[in-house]
């Protein structure tokens, strides 16, 4: 939708479903083909590093319940746990996204960030993301 100059997804979500041949032909047609978008929910397991524990009771804003914490075993990378590297884990995605965004913009001088943000505007209200974006 970004590389089409839209600002909702809607048409974007409709040619995927029903033809990706028509979405293709657009960004050709537009410039836009071979844009390149990190989408970073999907490069960094979070869930890897979030779900063992719960130690602040963290509730779901929506249904007011505590976070339930998960026993799905995968292996957990917090930022100090070996081995290290200049202070930080290596192992550990979740301390990489200053870095990674860095990387991006000293090899892009077109680098830009796409914020999907909800509805009430939430996200500006979590300290890590605000940060993320200042980055």
């Amino acid at each position: 939708a970004d590389a089409l100059g839209e600002r909702s997804y809607a048409m974007v979500a409709t040619l995927l479903q029903e033809d990706i041949s028509v979405l293709e032909r657009m960004l050709t047609k537009a410039g836009q083909w071979h844009s390149t978008y990190w989408i970073c929910a999907f490069a960094v397991n979070q869930h890897a590093g979030i779900c063992g524990g719960n130690p602040f009771h963290d509730k779901d804003p929506v249904l007011g319940t505590e976070h339930p914490v998960c026993s799905c075993s995968l292996p957990k990378a917090f930022n100090a746990t070996a081995p290290l590297s200049a202070g930080s884990s290596i192992s550990c995605e979740m301390n990489k996204f200053d870095d990674m965004m860095r990387f991006l913009a000293n090899r892009d001088a077109n680098f830009g960030q796409i914020v999907a943000v909800d509805a009430k505007f939430d996200l500006f209200s979590r300290a890590w993301c605000i940060a993320e974006l200042a980055e």
